[in-house]
């Protein structure tokens, strides 16, 4: 899943959390969340606080 980085004030890029994502793990705005640059691999690790849980879908 690709995204873009879009502009989140004067001196700050964002990549939007799609909504599917966010209610599946009960991420709610101001929650906060640890965040880790992984140079060396291009990545970003974000650790999202409580106790979360991935949600399964219902059988039809």
């Amino acid at each position: 899943m690709k995204h873009k980085v879009i502009r989140a004030g004067l001196h700050s890029l964002a990549v939007i959390i799609p909504a599917s994502f966010t209610h599946a793990l009960g991420i709610k705005k101001g929650d906060t969340a640890d965040v880790t640059a992984l140079r060396e691999r291009g990545e970003v690790r974000i650790k999202f606080k409580g106790s979360l849980q991935l949600m399964l879908p219902a059988d039809k």
